[in-house]
């Protein structure tokens, strides 16, 4: 494989790499957003909610690990298949493919930890959440940030 061949297929795989990790399917902030307490008095987070959250974080951090584990060696091993000489286009085919099914998962075990979060709350505290993820993206700052979020990076001016 010639090596603008190469350095495409890791383009492509850098930007489904990037697509999938900034996925926010729900809209709540990324991390441990309940752990700062501005964000925590906001929603009416209660010590009970909290240690639920917390325990449910840590049993799905464990699994996720794993997951994320698998995925880069999927990654290694996407790789290899695309350096092979001679090259074989169905072993790089069946080296995405299993890349794409590790992501999946790791994916599906990141929103079934979304979905057990969102059983924690209550309505109102949903739609608090929400409203300040909202209200911080309004602002250009990032949702998980620490309180009062940081800026955006300045675009350029043509």
């Amino acid at each position: 494989m010639t090596s603008s061949s190469f350095g495409w297929a890791a383009a492509l795989g850098a930007l489904l790499v990037a697509g999938a990790a900034t996925a926010e399917p729900l809209g709540v902030p990324p991390g441990r957003w309940w752990t700062q307490p501005r964000i925590a008095e906001q929603v009416g987070l209660s010590a009970e909610q909290t240690q639920q959250l917390e325990s449910l974080t840590v049993n799905h951090l464990r699994s996720m690990v794993d997951l994320k584990a698998v995925v880069e060696k999927a990654q290694i091993d996407l790789r290899a298949a695309a350096e092979t000489d001679p090259f074989d286009a169905k072993q790089v085919r069946t080296a995405f493919a299993a890349l794409q099914q590790a992501r999946t998962k790791l994916e599906t075990e990141r929103f079934e930890m979304l979905l057990k979060v969102r059983q924690v709350l209550t309505t109102e505290q949903w739609r608090k959440l929400r409203d300040i993820v909202r209200e911080r993206r309004e602002r250009g700052e990032e949702p998980g940030g620490p309180a009062g979020g940081r800026p955006q990076p300045r675009k350029w001016r043509n």
